[in-house]
Parts: structure tokens; C-alpha cells; sequence
């Protein structure tokens, strides 16, 4: 084997399969095997390849790898067909080939879009850092009972999305982060509402889930189905709504529950003439139909100008977040104690006027970046 590349010995490869917490029934003199050969096939590829970059491996992601294609081969046979496999030269021979494979390919020749910023970018790293934060304070509330804990759910998953979209966009996926960003307006639409008026309207949001629920006819008590089911249609005629209607009244039917609906006249079951507007963000109605267009296979997906939905994606994240740390804060506050409150917003006051800073250049540099675009159009 060659020098170029270090091979690690049986005691460091066991000592890296305990801190990986592998199955203890999995074979750990299998996995050195596959590990050695795949190890072996990296070195020979990098000299017929003369590829440098391959010179430093990462011994841990190749055992990865080898413990990943194991586990997951293993999982449908019995004991004894276990002990033939491992017993199998040839196997041994092809699965390392393939760890081998995968590590090169996805490791080292991955395909990556050109990227526009990195993770450590300031606009980037600072709102990462702050939605960490956020969601690991979330993480030690209860969680998945819609009843009592609706609230903290739905701030959790809009949190998710944002750091999702925020992945995207350091990958070099401008318009998939945009993408995402049109679900995170969905979400932070219905929170603002639910966290605003409260009770009576998050029974009614609940009430709305059993329709969904109904609907799909998924629920075992199909007496009880049908009863939600008529209950719902009954809840109908009151709004002169018809079977037509069923899915949009499921989605934005516990809209009604908020007074102003009532002086809406505008108001139409829909995201953009319901939802949106009645939670006050329908400014950001030309942004969401954008991201709708973009969502199907339109030439402004493939054709698209990837700094400009750079931009329009980071800062439409930073506006989303803004609003949702507003709910976190109110959240929080009722939770903890005067003097963790007190931390709380001694963090706050350095690194979210930090935020505003960074949201008031990129929306200076966006507006330069467009000025010029336009000349150049003109």
C-alpha cells in the first residue's frame, strides 16, 4: 500500500467505531477489512489520477461510508445469511470499491454550484448563529402536542426552514432557498395570527386540523370521521361555501374566527387574499408570487439571475426572522425567570442590533446591484 495516504491501524479504526456508537452485534473486523481495501483503491486512484487533493483523506468519512453500506446491507438478512457476508471475499472486494467510489465522488469530485457566500460570511454566520441559539432554547420546551403546544411547534419548524433555506444558499441554490422561504412565509403568516389573537383563534386552527384529517380519511373511528366530516359542512353553509370549497375552507376556513375578517370585504379563502393580507404582510405579495413561479419548472428558474435571488432570498429571510424572534421573545418572557429574561436580552442587544446592520448593507448593496442591472438592461 502506498505511502502517500495514511491508513489507520485496527486500534484506531475500533476506537473511531465506538465514538460512532456502531450496532454491537455489527462486525468490526468486517468493517477494518472493507476499510483497508477501500483505503487501498483511493491510493491507486490518486497515482494513476495524480490527483493531489486526494493525498489528504479523511480516514473517519471513509469509515463512514464503510459502516453505512454495512449496516444498511445487513438489515434484511437473517443471522446466518449475516455470516456469509462477511465470510464472502468477492463482497468484501465490491462493497469497498463502492466506499471507495462514493468517498471519491462525493467527497472529493462533488459537484458544487459557484458560490456567492460561505458559511462564515457575516451575513450568513450571524443569522446561522442566531437561529442556533433560538432553536436550541426551543428545543427544551414540550413539543408535538397541538393542543398545548401549538405555538412553540410551528415557531420550531419555521426556525428549521429558515436554517434550511440559509444551507441552501451557501450551497450556491439561490432560487431552491427562495423556494423555501415561500414555506417559511406560509408559516410565519399563520404564527403571527395564532400568537396575536390567541386562544379562540388557535381552537379554531385545530379545529381546521381535524377537518384535514377527516378529509383525508385516515382516521380509524370512521363514525367519528364522519361526524367531524358533516360537522365541517354544516360549518359551511354559514359562509354559503360549497363542496368546492371543501379544501380551501380545511386550509383558511379558521380565519373567520378573527374579527376583522368580518370587515374584510376583500377577504377570499387563499393565501393572498386571506392569510397574507389579514396577518399584515401582503408587502411581500410580488416576493411570494415570484417564489410560486419559481417552485414550477418556468424559465425564471432556469434562467434566473442567481445574485438577485441571492439577495432577495437573505434578505427576505433576515425580515422573516425579525418577525419570528418578536413571537420567540413574547414566548420566552412568559417562561423564565426576571434574571434569565435578563441575559436573554443583554445576548440580544449585541448580536440582533448586529442584524440590523448587516439587513440595512445587503439592502443597500441590492438596491445598487439592481440600479446597475437595470443600466446594463437599458
Amino acid at each position: 500500500m502506498t505511502n502517500k495516504i495514511a491508513v489507520l491501524n485496527k486500534e484506531q479504526v475500533t476506537k473511531i467505531l465506538e465514538y460512532l456508537r456502531i450496532p454491537s452485534s455489527a462486525s468490526k473486523d468486517f468493517i477494518f477489512e472493507i476499510y483497508e481495501l477501500a483505503m487501498d483503491a483511493i491510493s491507486q486512484f490518486s497515482e494513476l489520477a495524480s490527483f493531489e487533493r486526494l493525498f489528504n483523506v479523511n480516514s473517519v468519512e471513509v469509515i463512514e461510508y464503510c459502516v453505512g453500506e454495512y449496516v444498511y446491507s445487513i438489515a434484511v438478512r437473517t443471522p446466518e445469511q449475516i455470516q456469509e457476508f462477511i465470510a464472502n471475499e468477492n463482497i468484501k472486494a465490491s462493497m469497498a470499491s463502492i466506499v471507495a467510489d462514493k468517498y471519491i465522488s462525493l467527497q472529493k469530485l462533488e459537484h458544487k454550484e459557484r458560490q456567492i457566500a460561505n458559511a462564515y460570511f457575516p451575513p450568513v454566520s450571524s443569522l446561522s448563529v442566531y437561529i442556533n441559539f433560538t432553536l436550541n432554547i426551543l428545543q427544551k420546551y414540550e413539543k408535538n402536542d397541538p393542543a398545548s403546544t401549538l405555538i412553540t411547534d410551528l415557531l420550531t419548524k419555521s426556525l428549521t426552514i429558515a436554517k434550511c433555506a440559509l444551507s441552501l444558499l451557501v450551497d450556491g441554490f439561490e432560487t431552491e432557498a427562495f423556494s423555501s422561504w415561500r414555506t417559511l412565509h406560509e408559516c410565519e403568516c399563520t404564527l403571527i395570527l395564532l400568537e396575536h389573537y390567541g386562544e379562540p383563534v388557535i381552537n379554531r386552527y385545530l379545529r381546521h386540523m381535524k377537518f384535514g384529517i377527516a378529509f383525508k380519511d385516515v382516521m380509524t373511528d370512521k363514525n367519528k370521521q364522519t361526524d367531524i366530516f358533516n360537522s365541517m359542512k354544516e360549518e359551511m353553509k354559514e359562509y354559503d361555501l360549497k363542496s368546492k370549497d371543501i379544501k380551501k375552507y380545511i386550509e383558511y376556513g379558521w380565519l373567520y374566527a378573527i374579527p376583522e375578517v368580518k370587515a374584510t370585504p376583500t377577504f377570499k379563502l387563499n393565501f393572498r387574499d386571506g392569510l397574507e393580507k389579514i396577518a399584515r404582510l401582503d408587502a411581500y405579495n410580488s416576493r411570494y408570487e415570484m417564489s410560486s413561479e419559481i417552485i414550477h419548472s418556468t424559465p425564471m428558474l432556469i434562467y434566473s439571475n442567481r445574485d438577485y435571488f441571492y439577495f432577495i432570498t437573505l434578505l427576505s429571510l433576515y425580515e422573516s426572522f425579525f418577525r419570528l424572534e418578536r413571537i420567540f421573545v413574547s414566548l420566552f418572557s412568559k417562561r423564565v425567570s426576571p434574571e434569565q429574561m435578563k441575559r436573554y436580552e443583554a445576548m440580544r442587544n449585541v448580536y440582533y442590533s448586529q442584524l440590523v446592520n448587516i439587513h440595512k448593507r445587503e439592502s443597500a448593496k441590492f438596491k445598487e446591484f439592481q440600479e446597475k442591472s437595470n443600466k446594463k438592461e437599458n
